[in-house]
């Protein structure tokens, strides 16, 4: 009888600390989404802004207006005001109505730093030709996608025969500047599309410079293989974790 009496406790007593539990992760889910919803201000440019636009004159002349939004839908680095600290800078590149501005279009208005680097990451420069940063339309602001095209290498390092693919490098990665244009090497020659080179400058994490370095400096060994940037829109959906697309599955 008493064995019967403990069987029964212990079961009414497991029961409840399940019951507990199943509550606790259903208020913490409840908890996550009401913080996804929750109204997050931020700056949206009321009409086009022109770059070199002081932040300071970006509400009182009514180029911006804050607005609000879910916090899950506002993309990291969403400017929710203009404080002291950012009062003597100007945006790098213009911004489109109805655009969210973000605070990596922020950059000095002249001296040695053209651009703030965002905390925790450093300035990387590669070298682009035209059709690699989306035929020019990448400026400062801008946030990019990298994909890298190469020779599939071997595990010594050496080009696997003709087989090449092309992956999603990185994602939501910011420009932080656009560089001029360089001519060809012999000056003497006309530059068609393509053959002209400009210089981005990315904000990247330390890992993310690594893959960059690599990729821009490591084995590639064939035409048309490289870096190239792709502009993200506002519902962009990317991932890195794909198997991207080879010799083999271009056509799958």
């Amino acid at each position: 009888m008493k064995r019967r009496l403990i069987t029964v406790v212990v079961a009414v007593a497991l029961a409840a600390l399940g019951s507990l539990s199943v509550h606790g992760y259903v208020r913490t889910a409840d908890e996550r989404a009401l913080r996804g919803q929750r109204p997050v201000e931020v700056l949206v440019a009321a009409r086009a802004i022109p770059a070199g636009t002081p932040a300071a004159r970006l509400v009182p002349d009514g180029y911006a207006a804050a607005r609000r939004f879910p916090a899950a839908s506002v993309p990291e680095g969403a400017l929710t005001g203009v404080g002291d600290a950012d009062r003597d800078l100007v945006l790098g590149a213009g911004v489109r109505a109805g655009e969210l501005i973000r605070r990596a279009l922020l950059v000095r208005p002249g001296g040695t730093q053209a651009f703030v680097v965002p905390d925790g990451k450093i300035a990387l420069t590669v070298a682009l030709s035209d059709p690699q940063r989306v035929a020019g339309h990448v400026v400062a602001g801008s946030r990019v996608a990298i994909f890298l095209s190469r020779r599939v290498l071997n595990s010594d390092g050496r080009p696997r025969g003709e087989l090449t693919e092309t992956r999603l490098l990185m994602s939501g990665v910011d420009v932080l500047a656009v560089g001029p244009a360089q001519p060809p090497k012999d000056a003497r020659d006309k530059p068609s599309f393509g053959e002209t080179t400009g210089l981005v400058t990315l904000a990247v994490t330390q890992r993310q410079a690594e893959k960059l370095v690599w990729s821009a400096t490591g084995p590639q060994g064939a035409q048309g293989t490289g870096l190239y940037l792709g502009l993200e829109g506002g519902s962009s959906r990317l991932t890195e974790t794909g198997s991207g697309v080879s010799s083999f599955k271009v056509f799958a």
